[in-house]
């Protein structure tokens, strides 16, 4: 879709039954300034705000992005819409966020360690580029750091508690040929961490860190997300939330919504075939080929949902792709590496499942405590297995973690480097994928097990089911973990805070 034809999209979308429900962003105009429409489009627009103005007020009572992709020749041009509501208790004098795809820049350290770089860039190394092109808005300045990629919007006057402030952006991206998250293969198109995000908000301050190749380097508060995408020819996909598609100028017009994610992501392959289905009220979409992916995925929401309370979306999609890690999870989306096979892709399957309990609905800062969502995640992946009767392989996950993670405490004694096994630290100080493995997902299977163990399963999951439900959508601190499990059997936190500490 030409720049020109995403200037028709634009006009089609304000006459459609979802332009009806939102304003069209002053963004997308911008696209269309640089083809001379914008006299038609501004009538439109003041015609149509007037009569969407007090709904549209009505609707949206918590941050929102609205996005609008053009993939192209070139790579993706993008105008994006950011509606930002302040719930905090806090004043706030600016807005700050995060560029992930800038880590992707050519005068940037590659975003991988140097032992995964083969694998990453199987076809050489290759960069991306993220272009900011125009900021417009309720703001008084702004500025884009492309050291530290953020981009910082200075506000006119403090946004207090229920108050919003509406940016519009306009930026295309040139995506990079990799297997990491973030890029090109292939098997097709992996957009995620693609566009301006808000750093979350902890007591008042825009929280954030350098990119770190090591774990996940971002976190981010729930928002809802409108994205509205054109299919290039011949190609599937598969995205975060609902979407539904429509023929528009003899291509493939995509909306996707969602609500209450921490991040928006969209795969598009011309090579997967997908396969949909409802399951308990569920909606299910599958970008692969392996028969089994389904079944598993309604074992996964079958089991953590009877343990740890309802799946908190009405989505669920999986996507296989060629992909340096098992796995990685996003909002209401897992991806799978498609090399993983047997029960080993059950596993990561169940695992990053898990993840959209520990960690999309139940958030916690993974930049500094990334055992939290990943300990709980392999320890639901261990119930997994024991729930669906294969105990065999919850063992062996058992074992495998607490030999694994002797070993590497020997291998760092044999170094004259002793481990360090305290769980918890800054992404960006570990000294490297094994030391972060070792820490953040071995011992921290082993923490919930000996908790197991020590507590009694039932006492176990009774304070993690409450752990789910008071942090809903919310960003949990290590301390509200340990009261959540104080508030069921008092005093239990001790216990586990001692063994974070030892080696």
């Amino acid at each position: 879709m030409s720049r020109l034809k995403l200037c028709k999209f634009c006009i089609t979308y304000v006459f459609s039954d979802i332009f009806r429900r939102h304003i069209l962003s002053y963004a997308v105009i911008v696209f269309c300034m640089k083809k001379k429409f914008l006299s038609t489009v501004i009538v439109l627009i003041i015609i149509l705000s007037a009569i969407t103005a007090a709904s549209c007020a009505k609707q949206q009572d918590c941050t929102t992005y609205e996005i609008w992709l053009d993939f192209n020749e070139e790579g993706v041009a993008c105008a994006q819409k950011l509606h930002f509501v302040n719930d905090s208790d806090y004043a706030l004098e600016n807005i700050k966020l995060n560029v992930y795809a800038n880590a992707f820049d050519a005068k940037k350290p590659l975003p991988c360690t140097p032992q995964e770089q083969a694998e990453a860039y199987p076809n050489g190394v290759s960069f991306g580029k993220f272009d900011l092109e125009q900021v417009h808005g309720d703001f008084k300045s702004y500025d884009f750091d492309f050291d530290s990629n953020l981009i910082t919007i200075e506000l006119e006057q403090p946004l207090k508690k229920g108050e919003s402030a509406d940016i519009q952006f306009v930026y295309s991206l040139t995506l990079p040929n990799n297997l990491l998250r973030y890029g090109y293969n292939d098997r097709g198109v992996s957009l995620t961490g693609f566009y301006p995000q808000l750093c979350a908000l902890v007591d008042g301050e825009w929280y954030y860190d350098e990119f770190c190749a090591i774990g996940d380097p971002y976190f981010a508060d729930v928002a809802n997300y409108e994205v509205h995408f054109n299919l290039p020819e011949g190609c599937e996909y598969v995205s975060s939330g609902k979407s539904q598609t429509k023929e528009q100028d003899g291509e493939i017009a995509v909306d996707a919504s969602a609500k209450k994610i921490r991040d928006f992501a969209l795969i598009v392959s011309p090579e997967l075939q997908k396969r949909s289905e409802k399951y308990k009220g569920v909606e299910l979409n599958y970008l692969g080929s392996n028969p089994h992916t389904l079944e598993y995925a309604k074992k996964a929401l079958d089991v953590y949902s009877s343990l740890f309370g309802k799946y908190a979306y009405d989505t669920l999609s999986i996507a296989d792709m060629p992909f340096v890690a098992g796995g990685m999870e996003y909002g209401s989306i897992c991806v799978i590496n498609e090399d993983v096979k047997d029960v080993a892709y059950e596993e990561v399957v169940a695992h990053e499942i898990a993840h959209q309990w520990w960690y999309s609905a139940v958030g916690s800062n993974n930049l500094i405590n990334a055992w939290q969502d990943e300990g709980l995640t392999n320890y639901s992946t261990y119930l997994y297995f024991v729930e669906n009767c294969n105990i065999q392989y919850a063992d062996l996950m058992i074992s495998d973690a607490y030999s694994q993670y002797s070993r590497f405490c020997d291998i760092q004694n044999s170094v004259g480097e002793p481990a360090n096994g305290k769980l918890g630290g800054k992404l960006t100080e570990f000294p490297g994928n094994y030391y972060y493995t070792n820490l953040t997902y071995n011992k921290s299977l082993m923490l919930w097990k000996h908790a197991q163990d020590t507590l009694g399963k039932n006492t176990l999951l009774k304070a993690l089911n409450n752990y789910a439900n008071k942090y809903k959508f919310e960003i949990a601190s290590e301390d509200d973990l340990w009261n959540s499990l104080d508030e069921i059997q008092p005093g239990s936190s001790n216990m586990l805070k001692d063994y974070i500490k030892a080696v």
